[in-house]
Parts: structure tokens; sequence; C-alpha cells
């Protein structure tokens, strides 16, 4: 490990900043338009965590960013003014994920094995326990206001509603698969999730060497989520980001899992996947 290790990375949606967080637990906004150039710096870096800032989300259509960390806070800024605003408490365990779509609630998993959407201008927040034997949640996409995906430690893929405690739905299980055979076979986690905004397509990844993609209904009748497609993928898939109309996707690759070393993937490269997503995708 060391303090230069980047652990999470958000961008705004007008291009203007991206956010950067590591374990030297501080948020480094760049200037998008300027990087590329010998003198590209971070134009503000903000300061606050106690431990590794893992998990990074802008609320969508404006400069209100959240991060979260190790130390089981959230912390908002406002990049209008590049200020701190306040910070959130309730999570007992470090903070693993965060995303928010248009309403200030934004959504966050924790090892806990909670998820809390948190009602910032009422100054509460939910909170959503998968119960039973359902294991962390290790990655959340919001869908839509009010209805967001989790995927876990175990295998399992879980659409919720805010209106709702439990899951919506059934619950997926194994989706990426096992990992091994016979009675020792285990189920691999799902490593990262990412929705396309305002549309019902949802992609996945894990290190069972296939980025998958799902299609999610929020219809009262007919809420889940159902498999439309498998791309192939060889290495530990961390990070998904959904292009501008789904035209394509990008999937960032190891050979090792983004928070550990605990697996590795023989033969697999660091790298950007980008994955075109065009007319011949039998689920466009």
């Amino acid at each position: 490990r060391s303090d230069r290790d980047i652990l999470t990375i958000a961008t705004s949606d007008d291009d203007r900043y991206m956010a950067v967080g590591g374990r030297d637990n501080c948020v480094r906004i760049f200037d998008i338009r300027t990087l590329g150039k010998a003198t590209a710096s971070p134009i503000t870096t903000l300061e606050g965590h106690k431990k590794a800032v893992t998990a990074l989300a802008f609320r969508n259509r404006t400069l209100d960013l959240y991060s979260g960390s190790e130390d089981r806070c959230i912390r908002r800024y406002d990049l209008n003014a590049m200020t701190y605003v306040e910070t959130l408490y309730g999570h007992q365990s470090p903070i693993v994920g965060m995303d928010c779509a248009n309403k200030n609630r934004p959504v966050s998993i924790a090892r806990d094995r909670t998820v809390r959407v948190w009602k910032v201008e009422e100054d509460s927040h939910l909170v959503f326990r998968p119960g039973g034997d359902v294991g962390s949640a290790e990655c959340v996409s919001t869908i839509q206001d009010g209805w967001f995906v989790t995927g876990h430690d175990d295998g399992r893929l879980a659409l919720w509603r805010e209106e709702k405690k439990r899951p919506v739905g059934d619950i997926i299980i194994a989706a990426h698969g096992y990992q091994g055979t016979g009675a020792g076979g285990v189920t691999r986690g799902v490593m990262c999730c990412n929705a396309l905004g305002l549309s019902d397509v949802l992609a996945t990844g894990s290190n069972d060497g296939y980025l998958r993609l799902w299609k999610v209904s929020t219809e009262e009748k007919s809420a889940g989520i159902k498999p439309l497609d498998n791309i192939p993928i060889h290495g530990h898939i961390n990070s998904i980001a959904m292009g501008p109309a789904g035209k394509f996707c990008v999937a960032a690759v190891g050979q090792e899992p983004r928070l550990g070393r605990w697996d590795r993937v023989t033969r697999a490269k660091n790298r950007f996947a980008i994955i075109q997503l065009g007319r011949d995708s039998n689920w466009q």
C-alpha cells in the first residue's frame, strides 16, 4: 500500500471537474479542461477525512460532491464555491461506495451491512438492511430517484426502492457465477455496478471473465432484474462507467481487487477497457 494510491474518481456531468480520492485522506479537484497540460495540477485539495477516501459521487446536474471514507463519515462539498458544507454521520464501518441521482439524496454502502439513503435537506437518513445471510454490499448505483441497485460480496444483486425496507423483486443469486467447482465452489462477489442514467440498463463486474449487462424494471408489477448480455473481459473489473446514451462503457480492469490484494487473476493486465455498445448489441 502507498499513500499515493488512488481509490476512487468521479466527474461532474458538465465535464468541468474531476474529483480524485485515495489513501492520502484528501479529495483533489482537477479542472478537466486543463488536464494533459504539463502544468496541470489540482485547483484545490479538500482535507478533513481522517482515513482513506474510498467513494466519491456528484449529484446529477449539480456541482454538489460527496465523499465517503474508511473513517465512516461522508463529507459534502459545494464546488461552485470550492468549499466544505457538512459531514454526515451514521455508518458504523468503513464506507465502500456511493451514488446520487437528481434529488439531494445520496445512497451509501459500508462494511456494517447497511445501505443508507441520506435526506440531506431534512437532516435525516433511511437505513436498509438486506437481512438474513446476505453479505456486505460492494457497490451501489442509482437507477432513478428513489430506486437503486446494490451488488454484494456474496455474489447477490438486489433492487431497492426508498419506500420499502427490503429488496424489490427477486434477489439475483450468484450474479457472476461460482469460483471453483463441486461442493467447494464459492460465489464470486459483485465488485462494481453502474446504470445508464434514466434507463433500464445496468452493468456489473467481477473476476469471472465477463462484464454483465442487466435489464432493470421499476414497474410496479414487474419490478426486478433480468440478464441481458455478457462481454468477455479478463481480470478483476473494479469500476464501470457508462458513456452518453449508452453508446459505450469503460471498465477499469486489474490483476487484483480495488481495495485489497486477497486475490489475483494471472495474466490479466491493469488497463482501461472501452466497450462499444452499438446497434449490433442484442439488448438495444
